[in-house]
């Protein structure tokens, strides 16, 4: 035992001689990061939506992961991949047939700028889903038209609304079907897209996606034993009939014998609690009105919120209208109440309606201003007239005597009739119903030759 006591000490120094040479040197570099799916590599996956949420992290053993480049597109180098700090998103797969399957690739980033050269993939099976769409009921077409159809509609796609390709529409048949983008949401089809003049029609749509997919197709009317009619129009001027039921009788009977000489095609406002008004102002009552040079809106007494005009619909729409060329006879009774006056009247030159109401009119006969224009006399007991004020630019037609009216100023009784401008008007305003001021018959016939002829120049 003795003699293995001596090798203690070389041994000893063998270790302090080798423990004491130089340690080891150079730069062993940066260390790429791993990168991690939230799904193991190639395990399976059901098919699914093209809509996908896919999630990722990443680790790095010398540093820090800042970001992660990630790409459907392995050809693509590394570098020209999408980038992100996140650590999930969610894609919409665009297809191009029923069935497709994605691989995905994700490189994590570490706070150097290196990126994973292995980078996770997996396999995303996705089926595609049909889109669906529907009409707005909301603002279906009404019974009776002119040829002027605006319809709204809306689309859905389970794999994203985004994947919409094109709407597809058809009149009166499903055999042919026309393309507009699927981005649209209302369209409007005239004579010119195919609706059949003095006919019934009806429109059918359906959606396409962009995996070549369609939608049900739909129908307007969507009650397939039920179609709008649409009306030839006949002439270049229209009435529109405000006026209360009670009225109308009276009303035509009026324009009939007034205009015996001028056609005139009509578009009711009133019947079937207005179920002849388009839900959509604009564009479908506004291009309607555009298929007639001149539009006499005719509306009621004003007595009572049941007898006014719909302000509402001629100040959304006369001012596109006679902008566009066309020409307005506005003629009704004023509203016992106030409303906010730009809700009212936007569309004639007038500051406001008078305060000042003449409770009645009975065998009145109006003051010329304008001497080129009838005499004209009441026919019937109007009650609750109001007169216009305007500025002393505008040319004033008719007023109310002074004699009785307990609304009159220093220019005289309350103005019952403008126009816009003394020459070429497209604007005539009357405070009253212009059926209501037939007292002489031939006067009545003058005015409104006097209006569409001279003034509006019809021909």
């Amino acid at each position: 035992m003795k003699k293995y006591n001596y090798l203690y000490p070389v041994l000893l120094l063998f270790f302090l001689f080798n423990s004491c040479s130089d340690p080891v040197t150079g730069n062993l570099g940066n260390m790429p990061p791993d990168t991690h799916l939230s799904l193991f590599p190639d395990s399976i996956i059901s098919p699914g939506s093209t809509l996908r949420k896919i999630a990722w992290w990443g680790d790095d053993p010398d540093g820090f992961v800042v970001g992660f480049r990630f790409s459907f597109d392995s050809t693509k180098p590394v570098s020209d991949w999408s980038y992100t700090t996140k650590n999930d998103s969610t894609f919409i797969l665009q297809m191009n047939g029923n069935d497709t399957t994605f691989r995905f690739y994700v490189s994590a980033v570490d706070d150097k700028g290196l990126a994973d050269p292995t980078p996770a993939s997996n396999l995303y099976p996705t089926i595609n889903s049909a889109p669906s769409m529907q009409f707005n009921q909301a603002t279906a077409l009404p019974d009776s038209i002119f040829p002027v159809a605006t319809v709204q509609f809306t689309a859905t796609d389970p794999d994203g609304n985004a994947t919409l390709r094109n709407f597809y529409w058809s009149l009166n048949d499903t055999n042919h079907f026309n393309p507009i983008s699927g981005s649209s949401t209302v369209m409007t089809l005239t004579k010119d897209s195919g609706l059949v003049l003095n006919s019934n029609n009806s429109i059918y749509m359906r959606v396409q996606d962009n995996a070549g997919a369609y939608s049900k197709i739909v129908r307007m009317p969507s009650d397939s034993t039920k179609y709008f009619f649409v009306r030839k129009v006949n002439a270049k001027v229209l009435i529109i009939k405000d006026m209360p039921i009670q009225d109308m009788g009276i009303a035509m009977g009026y324009f009939n014998s007034s205009m015996d000489t001028v056609k005139y095609d009509t578009l009711d406002l009133r019947s079937g609690n207005g179920k002849f008004i388009p839900k959509i102002v604009n564009p479908m009552f506004i291009e309607t009105l555009k298929l007639f040079n001149i539009v006499i809106w005719s509306s009621g007494r004003g007595n009572n919120t049941t007898d006014n005009a719909n302000f509402d619909l001629a100040q959304r729409s006369l001012p596109f209208y006679t902008q566009y060329g066309g020409k307005v006879f506005f003629t009704t009774g004023f509203p016992n109440y106030t409303p906010t006056e730009g809700s009212m009247i936007n569309f004639a030159p007038i500051d406001s309606i008078s305060s000042c109401s003449t409770p009645f009119l009975s065998n009145v006969t109006f003051v010329n201003i304008d001497n080129t224009y009838p005499v004209l006399s009441t026919s019937i007991l109007v009650q609750a007239v109001r007169g216009l004020k305007v500025n002393s630019s505008i040319p004033v037609i008719y007023r109310l005597p002074s004699t009785g009216s307990p609304c009159i100023d220093s220019s005289g009784g309350p103005v019952m009739m403008i126009k816009n401008v003394q020459n070429n008007p497209n604007i005539i305003l009357m405070a009253v119903q212009v059926y209501f001021m037939n007292g002489n018959p031939l006067s009545s016939k003058a005015l409104l030759r006097k209006i569409i002829v001279n003034e509006f120049g019809y021909n």
